[in-house]
């Protein structure tokens, strides 16, 4: 059935073209020979005229059919003449009386309701011929009393100079596939959802009560206007693109955009799109979905709020750990004369602003809950560089890791720990030349965890330093700051210098 359906639509819109072309030379004819224009050596003659007019004869047979079997007629207007045709099916879809005194168009204009009047402006478009092809939707209520739903297609007829005289078209009877005899009022009437059918016009053919109580608007003034008046003005742009698409890709489109209540408050709408390409309707089904919209945002404020405070933290800390530092530098001063203490100092000085760097990498990080740790490792091992370099001692230091982000809870300590290792390296990692290099590389292993080796290329290299019976404050920092970490450390022998590989787990990646 649907091949045989599609067969007769081919047939139909074959025939449609060839009608189309005879009309337009009949017309430009019929202008030529009133207006005594046709030269002596013209194309059409008399005799192509009564061909022509056979010819249609014939495609009005034909058309009178198909128009019977899909319920769609045709019209033509004159602009010379101002007069209207109608097809045989055009007459049955306006239930046009034998008795109606009066021309065509006055009967038409005695049919359209108010819905159709408060836009006749935009209708005489089509009428005049302004623009190329037009599709609007109409509301007409026959001489029996019936609510019928039309929509109407029109295409200009010009002549040979380019003028228009005249605009034919098809209208086709939508009535079924809005009242709905399948229950389609109850499903409308009954639903909580906002239903609606729209036409390719940009105009509401039918909207479900929900639209009323929604919006506040009734639903005459629904139907009357654009549904683009309705829209936000900034969502208006992006819907149109949507609706574009449904109906080129004839797809079913999920979106969402703002609506105006009557009272002005804004509402969030969530929408089921999906054309019918036959009649090149849109259903719709709509959801309000303000509230939940604006609960997300208002929790996106307050993370945002959060995240902000939390930044600010990190930021205090820093600045309250720089301050200890300076106090930690003016008391080294005072007590200068002591070496001792002095180196003491430095080595809490070193400490505290491995923890301040990394409080002020996490205020500027993009993402709060986590950092680059190689990045931060350049940067402390730098400023480490900086601080005990010399005249007479040269600090180098290579860093190789990819990009492998931490939380606070592992940064912290991993990040003692490193101070830990390079500053034992700078201040006893010296090759033959007095000069000092570090290196460190941090790695992913093939199960997730991680895997850090740092050392130096020093000549002094103790063995088993991790174990030692005379552990420096240094060394019991690190075993610490490994079980802080749940990691397993060991010192490597095979490696030229002090060189110890670290292998933990990255608690970010449990949390995720």
């Amino acid at each position: 059935m649907k091949d045989e359906l599609k067969k007769i639509n081919i047939e139909i819109e074959n025939a449609e073209i060839n009608l189309a072309e005879l009309r337009r030379n009949a017309l430009k004819l019929d202008f030529s020979i009133q207006n005594n224009i046709i030269e002596s050596n013209s194309i059409l003659n008399k005799g192509d005229v009564q061909n022509i007019r056979a010819k249609l004869e014939e495609k009005e047979q034909l058309f009178q059919k198909t128009e019977e079997f899909f319920n769609v007629g045709r019209w033509i207007y004159y602009f010379e003449s101002k007069t209207v045709e109608w097809s045989d099916e055009t007459y049955k879809i306006f239930e046009y009386p034998d008795d109606f005194q009066g021309s065509l168009m006055e009967f038409y204009m005695s049919c359209i309701d108010d819905e159709t009047a408060s836009r006749l402006l935009k209708i005489s478009t089509i009428l005049t011929g302004e623009g190329e092809d037009n599709v609007i939707n109409q509301s007409i209520t026959t001489p029996l009393g019936n609510k019928k739903l039309l929509s109407f297609s029109s295409s200009p007829i010009k002549n040979d100079a380019g003028e228009v005289i005249a605009v034919e078209g098809l209208v086709k009877d939508l009535s079924d596939k809005i009242t709905g005899k399948n229950g389609l009022d109850k499903f409308f009437n009954l639903s909580h959802d906002l239903h609606c059918i729209v036409h390719k016009d940009r105009y509401f053919l039918k909207v479900s009560p929900s639209w009323s109580k929604l919006l506040g608007y009734t639903e005459k003034e629904l139907l009357t206007q654009s549904y683009e008046e309705f829209i936000h003005p900034d969502d208006i742009v992006d819907t149109q693109t949507v609706v574009d698409v449904i109906y080129v890709e004839g797809s079913t489109l999920k979106f969402e955009n703002r609506y105006i209540k009557k009272s002005g408050e804004v509402v969030y709408l969530n929408w089921n799109s999906q054309v019918d390409t036959e009649t090149e309707l849109i259903y719709c089904s709509a959801r309000d979905v303000t509230e939940s919209k604006l609960a997300k945002e208002k929790l996106l404020s307050d993370l945002s709020e959060k995240e902000l405070l939390l930044r600010e933290i990190h930021h205090r800390v820093k600045n309250n750990l720089q301050i200890i530092s300076s106090l930690l530098s003016l008391q080294s001063k005072i007590n200068g004369d002591e070496k001792h203490l002095s180196e003491l100092y430095q080595d809490s000085q070193n400490r505290i602003q491995s923890m301040a760097a990394i409080h002020e990498m996490f205020y500027q990080s993009d993402e709060i809950d986590k950092i680059d740790f190689g990045l931060y490792m350049n940067k402390l091992i730098a400023d480490l560089s900086r601080s005990f370099s010399s005249s007479n001692k040269v600090i180098d230091f290579n860093i190789v890791a990819d990009p492998i982000y931490v939380n606070l809870d592992t940064a912290i300590p991993l990040g003692l720990l490193v101070n830990e290792v390079v500053t034992n390296s700078i201040k006893h990692g010296c090759d033959t030349k007095g000069n000092v290099k570090v290196f460190a590389t941090l790695d992913v292993l093939k199960e997730g965890s991680l895997q850090l080796l740092i050392g130096d290329h020093g000549v002094n290299s103790l063995d088993d330093i991790l174990n030692s019976d005379e552990e420096g404050l240094g060394i019991l920092l690190i075993n610490s700051l490994v079980d802080q970490i749940d990691g397993e450390i060991e010192q490597l022998n095979n490696f030229e210098g002090t060189v110890f590989k670290l292998i933990f787990k990255n608690r970010l990646n449990r949390e995720i």
